[in-house]
């Protein structure tokens, strides 16, 4: 079994947010979030006549926004965007099949205590951003162990899952990258990853003797992180990478989205000097065991 929703080689979109991504998609975005295919979706871009010239707003406003409705240099522009498909015919009729038997899978799982094994292949600081104006919360919420194989019930699960762990939990049993464990817990579906929650009966098959996260640890990482304005393959990939679950209240309106931070604090993924020396150290490592061996 695999995660059909977090799959990019679906779909793509000329949405200009998306050029983020290479204007690639997830199934889960266009598929449950938006629900905009086939139909696509419509945006109104608001423009104003005089400040596309260099020119001031006859009523001395400094942003646009509903009080131009009206004014007679105020554009209101319908977009219509709609996602292409990528797969063939046949293709895209074996990928929904796929996709029915994953939910109905989830839907047998879900909301049911299970037994679940799992290798951990990198563990990080959960935080959520809560913004509310110039107000904002910056707040430890937990860690997330990611896990690229493992067995959810009877069910080997091949790809990406992620099992949250409490802040207590990690204080006690300090579970890190390379540990293997059978555990009980709860599956979900957030924002299209498979995640499970609610994890107790934790019982170690291995310990890879990596260093676990402290909550003192994690504090500290919050204090310095930086965030991303994209989110490069790599630093996705990264140990010291983390997308952070943002939501933005903004005219009323709760807007969610997942930034990208660097723990380590890095203002720039092209100035990031950490991967390198990290990759340099592991070649190293790899060399003395192969001099080691002879």
């Amino acid at each position: 079994m695999n995660n059909p929703y977090k799959r990019t080689d679906v779909f793509v979109c000329n949405y200009e947010s998306h050029a983020r991504f290479k204007n690639r998609v997830s199934v889960y975005h266009v598929l449950k979030e938006k629900k905009c295919y086939p139909q696509g979706c419509i945006f109104f871009k608001w423009s104003c006549e005089l400040r596309n010239k260099g020119k001031k707003c006859i009523r001395n406003f400094k942003y646009m926004g509903r009080l131009c409705e009206g004014c007679t240099y105020y554009l209101d522009e319908k977009i219509n965007y709609q996602p292409r498909l990528k797969l063939s015919k046949l293709e895209y009729e074996r990928f929904t099949e796929e996709l029915e038997s994953f939910d109905d899978w989830i839907e047998e799982i879900k909301d049911h205590k299970i037994s679940f094994w799992c290798r951990i292949g990198s563990l990080k600081p959960r935080f959520k951003r809560m913004i509310d104006g110039s107000h904002g919360h910056f707040r430890l919420d937990g860690y997330v162990a990611v896990c690229c194989d493992g067995f959810i019930g009877t069910t080997a699960f091949d790809g990406y899952f992620y099992v949250y762990i409490s802040p207590r939990l990690q204080d006690r049993l300090r579970p890190a990258t390379g540990d293997a464990f059978e555990a009980k817990g709860y599956v979900t579906l957030d924002r299209g990853r498979l995640l499970i929650h609610r994890v107790h009966h934790i019982e170690f098959e291995m310990r890879s003797g990596e260093k676990g996260w402290s909550n003192s640890e994690a504090l500290v990482c919050r204090e310095i992180a930086s965030r991303f304005s994209h989110q490069p393959e790599s630093c996705l990939h990264c140990p010291h990478g983390a997308l952070v679950d943002t939501q933005e209240r903004k005219q009323g309106k709760v807007i969610s989205r997942r930034e990208l931070y660097c723990l380590e604090g890095i203002a720039d993924p092209e100035t990031c000097y950490i991967a390198p020396l990290e990759k340099i150290d592991m070649c190293k490592i790899n060399q003395n065991k192969a001099n080691y061996s002879l």
